[in-house]
């Protein structure tokens, strides 16, 4: 084996396990095993470290038996004695004090990434940070700062840029199947947030949903293309559809948005070409049904994760999705492209090279996030970013009164 790196997570909570189909940090660990080394895990609560490890040591001992099945013995070893040396720390200073980490996945709430972020950083570690990057754009951007100042690589999380089928998109976009592109629609919704600490840390369907179809609207679109205007969309635009939910077992008020429709204007500063996505965030189920690409030669959809392209004579075309194998462990997820993720970001760390998705496309995407819910104040207006911006910055050393106004003003319940 090649000499391996080794890394650290932060936080144990949902996105660390996933929902099935191998989703999740976790799951995807023992696919960069022959590369990277998972040394430790970090978690407030005890009781969830020990949950986590044990996950750990199932996970890693089914690889490894499969390992053993084609003969793989050495990496058969490897995995097992991972899963048995994991440590554990309930203390993200001693972890990094302790542990001689390359790069640390933090994966905590997302009002304690900054913190996390900042902490590694000094350490002298890489990151790869889940979305979203924080929970206001004034503080991604000093996220932006630290990572800069610090001279490190991070990676922002959007797995989805890594998952089939829409890596299969953006090739055919790039191919010119769709000539040139001028507009998509993407859902990214469901009946229920994927986590109830998101409504209680401030998090709506627009920070927990949206930020991914805002930022895979813009990598299908192209990372040249800028975002300008965002404008939340009649009928509902920003709004809670559905007030009550059972929280814990308990009917509450829901005190976020479940549901935002938008769009967002990306425009090329060479050509002036301008390409409009349609994005739903939802956690009230979805209206806009499935994704869409359209261009001035055909369009694509995708229904149950297959690909079809409809030439501008009406033709339709069956596009078969890649899947790329790693470790010979058989074919890795498609759902969630969190194995090419973390893949990603190994060799990232290995080869000092730089990011596609980095943290100045985490922050820009966190302020195209938050400029809607202005535009919804400003009664479903179209808003520039330079216009959100300079309204954020009002609120300078004030994240939270930012969260609060935003939250307040530019929800319709």
């Amino acid at each position: 084996m090649n000499t391996r790196i080794t890394f650290g997570i932060v936080g144990t909570g949902g996105i660390f396990y996933g929902w099935g189909g191998g989703s999740g940090h976790l799951p995807a660990c023992p696919w960069v095993a022959d590369e990277a080394r998972l040394a430790a895990i970090c978690d407030l609560s005890e009781k969830n470290l020990k949950r986590a490890a044990e996950a750990v040591k199932i996970i890693y001992a089914e690889k490894a038996a499969a390992q053993r099945v084609i003969g793989n013995n050495e990496l058969a070893d490897l995995l097992v004695a991972d899963g048995e040396n994991l440590k554990l720390y309930t203390n993200l200073d001693e972890m990094l004090r302790s542990e001689k980490l390359d790069f640390v996945d933090v994966i905590t709430p997302c009002e304690h990434h900054s913190t996390a972020v900042k902490k590694a950083l000094a350490a002298g570690c890489h990151v790869l940070c889940e979305k979203p990057l924080a929970r206001t754009w004034l503080e991604s951007e000093e996220i932006v700062k630290d990572v800069t100042t610090a001279g490190k690589i991070l990676l922002y999380g959007e797995n989805l840029i890594y998952a089939d089928p829409y890596y299969d998109v953006k090739k055919l976009i790039q191919k010119g199947e769709l000539g040139e592109l001028e507009a998509m629609w993407i859902p990214f919704s469901g009946s229920e947030p994927g986590n109830y600490s998101y409504p209680r840390g401030g998090v709506g369907a627009l920070l927990d949903n949206g930020i991914h179809a805002i930022t895979l609207s813009w990598f299908l679109t192209g990372f040249d293309y800028a975002p300008k205007r965002v404008k939340a969309l009649f009928p509902d635009g920003v709004s809670t559809r559905i007030k009550q939910r059972f929280i814990d077992g308990v009917i509450k008020e829901l005190n976020v948005e479940d549901y935002a429709g938008f769009v967002v204007e990306f425009e090329n500063p060479a050509s002036g070409h301008w390409v409009n996505a349609y994005l739903e965030a939802s956690w009230a189920f979805d209206d806009a049904g499935v994704f869409k690409a359209v261009g001035s030669r055909g369009e694509i959809k995708m229904v149950d994760g297959k690909i079809t392209v409809t030439d501008q004579f009406g033709n339709n075309h069956v596009r078969d999705i890649y899947h790329p194998s790693f470790l010979n462990m058989g074919l890795p997820p498609g759902y969630g492209g969190h194995p090419q993720q973390l893949k990603a970001m190994v060799r990232l760390v290995k080869e000092n090279a730089t990011p596609l998705c980095d943290v100045k496309i985490g922050s820009e995407s966190l302020s195209i996030a938050q400029a809607v819910y202005l535009s919804e104040a400003k009664g479903k207006k179209a808003v520039t970013l330079s216009e959100f911006k300079e309204y954020a910055k009002t609120f300078e050393n004030n994240h939270e009164g930012l969260l609060r106004e935003l939250l307040k003003t530019g929800i319709r319940r």
